[in-house]
């Protein structure tokens, strides 16, 4: 999957607003998934599974493995994007779901090995099958049907 394709996919499935929306979503939740990886060899073929601009910016960051549980490490996305919590929970199911189109199963099979079992767990259960929310339509016609039910 080149790039611009990761970016609108994570734009569509998230309905944010713009690209540049889609762009910080995925480099906070990229940046946050590669912290969870403490061995920096496993990291840097994480990294490289990823279209090309979205590694470069991982490839420059100092390594660093932090030590989090499932609860934490969604704090630290959503900290990460300057929002709540079910916001970055939301960005997180988001940006995974599109990562496991974009890599091979057995890459994700080989990054969930590498880290905390809960999150693990957490990202093969919410990641990938959870339905995302459904933002409410916008306009008056979509204000109409919020009220009335009507599709």
């Amino acid at each position: 999957m080149k790039d611009h394709e990761f970016l609108a996919r994570v734009q569509e499935l998230g309905a944010l607003p713009s690209p540049k929306e889609a762009n910080r979503w995925t480099t906070a939740v990229l940046r946050a998934l590669a912290h969870l990886l403490p061995e920096a060899q496993v990291r840097r073929h994480f990294i490289a599974q990823l279209p090309r601009a979205l590694k470069s910016g991982l490839l420059v960051e100092p390594p660093r493995a932090l030590l989090m549980d499932r609860e934490a490490f969604l704090q630290h996305v959503a900290a990460a994007l300057g929002v709540h919590a079910p916001e970055g929970e939301r960005a997180l199911r988001t940006v995974y779901r599109v990562l496991k189109e974009a890599v091979s199963p057995g890459q994700i099979t080989q990054f969930e090995a590498h880290i905390p079992n809960d999150i693990a767990a957490y990202l093969r259960s919410e990641g990938g099958s959870a339905p995302l929310p459904i933002p409410p339509p916008k306009g008056r016609a979509g204000k109409a049907r919020a009220r009335t039910g009507a599709e």
